[in-house]
């Protein structure tokens, strides 16, 4: 089985978190399965640090780091590029109301959709969203 990383992960995995303990070891697990991180992904991860570097809750030197720790992960991921057909998906997803998506949530499902891969998140609504639309949903 292979795996897509959302935003949510990818940030346990360079930030310091609750869910960063359970995050390393899911990925310790994983013995070299293949993972896909998408572009908006790695977009979003680095929104979030800027935003924690903004808020004071890390200093520029720790958002740095927190990059570069994100960076050496991407580079053992393999890249997933969204798709004109992928945005078209989060689209439709994000208008069946009853899944309670954002657009950011529903281009990451949407990906997952499209390759085929389970969906590796902390975010509690999209996984619950994954699995009412048939996709495997990894809770680490």
């Amino acid at each position: 089985m292979s795996f897509y990383l959302d935003a949510s992960f990818l940030v346990s995995m360079v930030v310091e978190e609750a869910s960063t303990p359970s995050a390393e070891r899911w990925w310790r697990g994983q013995g070299g399965r293949a993972s896909f991180v998408g572009g908006f992904a790695a977009a979003e991860v680095a929104a979030t640090i800027s935003r924690g570097l903004r808020a004071r809750r890390f200093t520029a030197p720790q958002a740095a780091d927190a990059l570069a720790d994100f960076d050496a992960l991407r580079a053992l991921c393999e890249v997933f590029t969204p798709t004109p057909r992928i945005f078209d998906r989060a689209e439709a997803l994000v208008r069946d109301f009853s899944l309670k998506l954002a657009a950011p949530d529903a281009l990451h499902l949407a990906g997952a959709i499209e390759a085929g891969l389970a969906l590796v998140t902390f975010d509690r609504r999209l996984a619950d969203a994954a699995r009412l639309v048939g996709v495997e949903a990894v809770f680490p």
